[in-house]
């Protein structure tokens, strides 16, 4: 099974995805593929260092194909799970709040607006006890109502509404067939979710293509509007030869400044 699943996963990643497949493994060689208890343990490692838990089955599954294609060890999983929003306590600034998160994940994950009871035990979760987004939507993906009669039409359509957005983000277009039925396999069999397809279209040829027309001009601009926007000021030289080269060489947005400027210590400091 490992065989069969280490090929799919392979050949999904190396489609084109209508221009906005995976890249391949940066080793350039085939990965020796080891038994199960070979990666989970690392996996499971990673998670106790890093969140302080075990990992579920859905991210062991996802972890295990990262190593198998990826050649990644250890130390990529724990900077893996370091550099992940969607595992941190939710921050509720910016004018986001736990409502906000909340509803996103039931028009994900179930389709439909969380009820009164829902919105308010999961908005309680994440004020009171530091849930993540991550939390909140693995709560309602062990639920009854997504384990019903309709569970894979609910795994379909959710895994169909978080492609989308993605695509819509990150390549301003709707995803073709190809770039749908390989994106929409990676959730469903492999354990993917959105930060996993938003992270392979950034790094899609398609993507590069896009970024190479962004002037200097144009990113220096980009760093000064979240600047603006962020932090109420201009920025300094390091700030901005720091950001501009990252939108022009690492695919950075104007949205990806921004939101590492929100999480710094001056912003923190201005929203006490």
């Amino acid at each position: 099974m490992r065989l069969t699943i280490a090929a799919l996963c392979a050949l999904a990643l190396g489609a084109s995805a209508g221009g906005a497949a995976a890249s391949a493994p940066a080793s350039g060689h085939v990965p020796l593929l080891l038994a199960q208890e070979d990666y989970d343990r690392p996996i499971e490692m990673a998670f106790r260092a890093v969140l302080n838990r075990p990992p579920s089955d859905w991210e062991l599954r996802r972890y295990r194909i990262l190593m198998q294609t990826n050649d990644w060890t250890e130390a990529d999983v724990r900077r893996d799970l370091r550099e992940r929003a969607d595992y941190r306590a939710v921050r509720l600034r910016g004018g986001v709040t736990a409502e906000t998160v909340v509803r996103r994940a039931y028009q994900d994950i179930l389709g439909r607006e969380p009820d009164p009871t829902g919105l308010r035990t999961y908005s309680g979760k994440i004020v009171d006890e530091g849930w993540s987004e991550w939390d909140v939507r693995n709560a309602l993906r062990r639920s009854d109502e997504y384990a019903g009669g309709a569970a894979s039409n609910f795994r379909t359509a959710s895994a169909d509404r978080i492609i989308r957005r993605a695509y819509q983000d990150i390549l301003g277009r709707e995803p073709d067939d190809r770039g749908l039925n390989n994106y929409r396999r990676l959730i469903l069999d492999d354990g993917w979710d959105e930060h996993d397809v938003r992270q392979s279209l950034i790094r899609s040829p398609e993507r590069r293509n896009k970024r190479l027309a962004v002037s200097e001009a144009a990113a220096q601009e980009m760093v000064r509007r979240a600047y603006r926007s962020v932090l109420g000021r201009e920025p300094d030289a390091k700030g901005m030869n720091h950001y501009t080269s990252r939108i022009l060489y690492d695919n950075y947005t104007e949205e990806d400044v921004a939101r590492v400027l929100r999480d710094s210590d001056e912003y923190r400091e201005k929203h006490r």
